[in-house]
């Protein structure tokens, strides 16, 4: 069982690391010559935008969760599963799922 203070730790730090690869990924993004891409490329690369957007409200709401459980008074939490977004393009699963 882990304390609720490090659940809280846990999922802010999940959080900050989706915040921090979408803030590198936007700064990569606007260094690149978008007239180069073809269309499904630049498709591809907003869906994934869409799929970060996901990632971090879905991140968020874990923090608010864990929040609500320290303010109850909660202090052991007896589960917690941490978050692990899965498939994404990055990963080898994407490839299974692509063809």
């Amino acid at each position: 069982m882990l304390t609720t203070h490090q659940v809280l730790d846990l999922v802010r730090s999940d959080a900050a690391r989706i915040e921090r690869f979408t803030q590198r990924r936007e700064v990569f993004l606007d260094a690149l010559d978008w007239t180069m891409f073809t269309c499904e490329q630049v498709h591809e690369a907003a869906m994934l935008d869409f799929m970060l957007e996901d990632d971090l409200a879905a991140a968020l709401q874990r923090v608010s969760m864990a929040e609500s459980l320290a303010a109850m008074g909660m202090t052991l939490v007896p589960a917690f599963i941490r978050y692990n977004p899965f498939p994404r393009p990055w990963h080898v699963e994407w490839l299974a799922l692509a063809n």
